[in-house]
């Protein structure tokens, strides 16, 4: 049903579907809340309900979707927090909740999601502190991070992610200093910090990032000397 112009609500009735494996709704001009109901599609795979107008929170029912690999509800008008119950869908893949109105922390329950490649909760009013339970998620190739109310340091822990091959924290509040141990992500291409209140030197590890093409620090308040050990990027 996607790629449509479908609109109004989806309807409840959607969740009687106990045997249904993919449910496509994406670009459309669906209006309405997700409802709860689609917690009861256990035998799910994927959801995508991306690029609609779909509003209210993201349901807690979602979190009963075991089987789930791919969940996308990005680029609508969703409110409210992350639940902390989609910490419980293990096999899942992707998660794309980004460009909407989602407020509140980042659940330290997303820790739990060992099979995650892509995260993106970008663009959105997410505020507190970024988990260190991410440190977990050794499959994660993608994590964007930018453009919420981020606040606190940037987790030492992230830098145990050695699949990671983009990491976008910019446009937020974060402080401190850059870890170090950002100089253990060998695969990251791209790697953007910028706008954010960090402060300190630029970490000489930065330059053991030899796949490195893309780096943004400006916006800070960083001191100190440029590292020599950059000019072995190929930036």
């Amino acid at each position: 049903m996607h790629t449509n112009q479908l609109s109004g609500p989806i309807p409840v009735e959607l969740g009687n579907l106990k045997s249904l494996t993919d449910l496509d709704v994406f670009e459309n001009q669906l209006n309405g809340s997700i409802p709860s109901s689609l917690g009861n599609l256990t035998s799910l795979n994927a959801l995508y309900m991306h690029t609609n107008q779909l509003s209210g929170p993201i349901p807690v029912e979602l979190g009963n979707l075991k089987s789930l690999t791919d969940l996308d509800v990005f680029e609508n008008q969703l409110n409210g927090s992350i639940p902390s119950s989609l910490g419980n869908l293990t096999s899942l893949n992707a998660l794309y909740m980004h460009t909407n109105q989602l407020s509140g922390p980042i659940p330290v329950e997303l820790g739990n999601l060992k099979s995650l490649t892509n995260l993106a909760v970008f663009e959105n009013q997410l505020n507190g502190s970024i988990p260190s339970s991410l440190r977990n998620l050794a499959s994660l190739n993608a994590l964007y991070m930018h453009t919420n109310q981020l606040s606190g340091p940037i987790p030492v822990e992230l830098g145990n992610l050695k699949s990671l091959t983009d990491l976008a924290v910019f446009k937020n509040q974060l402080n401190g200093s850059i870890p170090s141990s950002l100089g253990n992500l060998t695969s990251l291409n791209a790697l953007y910090m910028h706008t954010n209140q960090l402060s300190g030197p630029i970490p000489v590890e930065l330059g053991n990032l030899k796949s490195l093409t893309d780096l943004a620090v400006f916006k800070n308040q960083l001191n100190g000397s440029i590292p020599s050990s950059l000019g072995n990027l190929h930036l």
